[in-house]
């Protein structure tokens, strides 16, 4: 007979979430104001090093991870950044006499590059794919990409066909080869036309259309990719209820998960589960179960752009500029010596009993992968009760038996460094 298994899961270092006490969003102290309503993007090189832009002209710099801001020069209707080291990036621009600017200085100063005659008249998205090779993008009327192989040099067309994307505004290459663009369809105004996300695998010789919004007024606009196979794409419209989209095989196939009355600009996701979405419409809003559920939360306002660089620092820009990072004064000050898994308590139990395990700190502070399964007397998997990436400290979980059988059942810990199983008894 099958039975459902009702889980509730507490999560605690010491007396609380590891997680959630210790990982946290908030407007940098000394965030600077944009000129215009918000800032469009950010960039960063290492954990340190980053740039800032301003659609209305000012570039500031930051070498202590956004605690201090400098201003480095102006380049007017900035849309777009990045860097391929510490001293060579690109700017991309909506000025059309004038749509990428590049820097060979760390961003002391930038010139404009000179682009081929086919080039797009404007630069929305930018993707730096490796220390030589860069994608950039535009525009709304007529979407086209371009490629460098010498850190912004020199450049070449690689993408220019009306018959599959009108409108591209973003991209992103997880190799020199391979990666989408974003954008729409129209046979007139962009505004009118449907969202479409396009593939190439060739470097861009050859593309793809793998995505076609049934919808109307509407486009996609910025992508957020956790590794090769999975990442989301915004869709921003002018009225009416928004999606967002979710693949899971590296952009081949996409599917639509339900949002709300929005529109969308900024979406960044740092796990399957857990992300946010900004945009003009407003307020920020966070899921922590893929999407299912969204709710609006108290930091940032019209947020564009968010990128991170690890699974415990990310910056987003908007309003002010907000980082994600660890919340030191909320950290424990002791871990467990050694991964450690503990006998469940009450046992036996009637129907919960807590089931309770360390992870030690090895070397730099980061999350680890962990699962925690539940088996019967005859080694039948039950529940996989934890399958996340937690932080070091003492961790305990709730489980509900109220729906099994009286019996013996097991639960297995497993890490990169331990896999063990102990014994624990149901009894009503």
């Amino acid at each position: 007979m099958k039975s459902k298994i009702f889980i509730v899961i507490t999560f605690c270092l010491m007396t609380g979430t590891v997680e959630a006490q210790t990982l946290r969003w908030r407007m940098l102290d000394n965030s600077i104001i944009p000129g215009y309503p918000r800032f469009e993007d950010i960039y960063f090189i290492n954990s340190d090093i980053g740039w800032v832009v301003d659609f209305g002209g000012p570039i500031y710099k930051t070498y202590n991870s956004g605690n201090n801001w400098i201003r480095k020069g102006t380049v007017h209707y900035s849309r777009t950044i990045g860097y391929f080291n510490s001293e060579i990036g690109l700017i991309g621009t909506l000025d059309s006499s004038k749509p990428l600017y590049r820097s060979i200085n760390g961003g002391e100063s930038y010139y404009a590059v000179s682009l081929p005659v086919d080039a797009p008249r404007n630069i929305g998205g930018i993707s730096i794919v490796n220390e030589n090779v860069a994608y950039a993008c535009g525009s709304y009327e007529i979407g086209k990409i371009i490629k460098s192989t010498d850190k912004g040099t020199t450049w070449k067309l690689v993408f220019n066909d009306p018959s599959i994307a009108k409108t591209i505004t973003d991209c992103y290459f997880w190799t020199s080869d391979s990666g989408i663009a974003v954008g729409g369809y129209n046979t007139s105004f962009f505004g009118f036309g449907n969202s479409v996300i396009i593939r190439t695998t060739d470097g861009g010789e050859t593309w793809q259309r793998v995505y076609n919004s049934p919808r109307t007024e509407e486009w996609c606009w910025k992508i957020s990719f956790l590794s090769k196979k999975s990442g989301f794409v915004s869709i921003e419209r002018h009225s009416g209820y928004s999606y967002v989209l979710k693949t899971t095989n590296g952009g081949y196939d996409w599917i639509e998960i339900p949002f709300q009355v929005y529109a969308q600009q900024g979406i960044g996701f740092i796990n399957e589960n857990t992300g946010w979405i900004g945009g003009w419409t407003g307020p920020t809003y966070q899921t922590t179960n893929g999407g299912i559920l969204w709710q609006a939360i108290s930091w940032g306002r019209n947020i564009g752009r968010f990128r991170f660089l690890n699974d415990t620092l990310a910056f987003a820009v908007g309003d002010r500029i907000y980082k994600y990072s660890i919340d030191v004064d909320n950290f424990p000050q002791e871990f467990p010596k050694s991964y450690i898994l503990y006998q469940n308590y009450p046992n036996p139990f009637n129907p919960v009993t807590k089931i309770k395990f360390g992870i030690p700190l090895e070397g730099q502070l980061r999350a680890v992968n962990i699962r925690l399964m539940i088996y019967d007397a005859l080694g039948k998997e039950v529940q996989i009760l934890v399958n996340e990436k937690l932080f070091p400290g003492n961790h305990e979980f709730e489980f509900d038996g109220n729906n099994l059988s009286n019996g013996v059942y097991y639960y297995k810990l497993e890490t990169q460094n331990l896999t063990e199983v102990k014994r624990m008894i149901l009894l009503k």
